[in-house]
């Protein structure tokens, strides 16, 4: 049995907050965005915190089923964990993409809106319902594919795709010295360069089936890492509180700023810093550092993230239909500089109320169900 490590689930949570920031004060109401870049560049920057939970993704599922697939893969074994990894992500992105479909019928039935069309068209909708939304096929692959209704949600879509293949890569890379792990996470990091420069120039806009790469290589560098922690070499040559505060320092310090120019160089340079971040949360100490993340409130957040992360979204696009309903206008449209920082700090209130009830009512009954459902079956079949 594996051992929880509590502060990487504070960290999802971290990082799912700063995703949230992002898309409404950048996307919903631009006018917080640019009260907060007059202060820092932080949050504009956000999108790179995906890039940390892919990381943090491959680090946790090596730390997980690492056991399970070190010396082969059975087609049991491989079967209970798709289904576990299956159990994870659809029952609430299924859930949410139902009150999509919902709002779409308040747009036409009470607001005499046009719907299911546009991003919201039947086509994407499919796709979307077999988490398939990474793969529209009626774009050239290396250019903006507009097929996510609830739009974060296209990192599950790739993400599954990664977990179909993860126990190959557990497999054959698990078994590299310490000196191949080293080749292998410098080649990976030199590959998610070439990656940015020659897609889009920066890790945001790398979406639909080029994202699938973005995934995959990110979760090795997870995945060595976590070979790294195993080790436990690096303890002898460092202090623990003293990484993370590098670690720390070094992400403040590209996210503050927002390079106009080399903007592929900027993207990529903060992925080594994750690693060493996620590396030095990982050992529990009585460091200051630790003790926060290690907080009752900040490992409830954790618990909750994937909710936040899913949930809001949706909650972005109600509040913008409604606003133009009721005040026939843009969202936060004339708003002060104080009254858009207030309306985020609302927004997160409302996000975090409803990420409480999707993982308490959604997410981890539905969860539960699938898995005891396919341990019955299990059960019956070795009778």
């Amino acid at each position: 049995m594996y051992k929880h490590i509590k502060s990487l689930t504070s960290m999802r949570g971290i990082a799912a907050l700063i995703v949230v920031i992002l898309h409404f004060s950048y996307y919903a109401l631009p006018k917080t965005g640019s009260t907060l870049s007059n202060y820092s560049n932080f949050f504009k920057n956000g999108y790179l915190w995906v890039d940390f939970f892919f990381i943090l993704s491959g680090f946790i599922m090596t730390h997980v089923y690492a056991e399970d697939f070190y010396s082969k893969i059975s087609l049991d074994n491989y079967r209970s964990y798709l289904f576990s990894r299956f159990a994870r992500i659809y029952p609430l992105h299924i859930f949410i993409l139902s009150l999509f479909i919902g709002l779409e019928f308040i747009k036409f039935f009470l607001l005499n809106h046009s719907a299911f069309t546009g991003k919201f068209n039947l086509t994407a909708l499919f796709a979307n319902i077999f988490l398939l939304q990474a793969f529209d096929l009626n774009c050239p692959p290396l250019f903006w594919c507009n097929t996510y209704w609830n739009e974060p949600a296209w990192s599950i879509s790739v993400e599954f795709v990664v977990y179909c293949i993860f126990p190959l890569l557990l497999f054959f890379l698990l078994r590299s010295s310490e000196k191949n792990d080293l080749i292998i996470y410098s080649f990976t990091l030199f590959s998610i360069l070439l990656l940015i420069t020659f897609t889009r120039g920066n890790l945001d806009s790398i979406i639909g089936i080029p994202s699938i790469a973005r995934c995959g290589l990110e979760c090795i560098l997870g995945l060595i890492t976590y070979k790294v922690y195993r080790r436990g070499n690096y303890r002898k040559y460092f202090n623990l509180n003293f990484l993370a505060i590098i670690a720390i320092t070094w992400i403040i310090m590209i996210m503050h700023s927002y390079w106009h120019h080399w903007r592929s160089l900027h993207d990529w340079i903060v992925l080594p810093a994750f690693s060493i971040l996620i590396l030095a949360i990982s050992v529990n100490n009585n460091g200051a550092i630790s003790k926060f993340l290690n907080s009752r409130i900040m490992l409830y957040l954790g618990t909750i993230s994937y909710s936040i992360y899913m949930v809001h979204w949706f909650i972005q696009e109600l509040l913008k239909l409604f606003w133009i309903y009721g005040f026939h206008n843009e969202l936060g449209k004339g708003f002060t500089e104080y009254e858009a920082l207030t309306s985020l700090v609302v927004f997160l209130m409302m996000v975090l109320i409803a990420a409480s009830l999707t993982y308490r009512f959604v997410e981890v009954p539905a969860r539960n169900y699938l898995k005891s459902t396919i341990l019955r079956k299990e059960c019956i079949e070795r009778q």
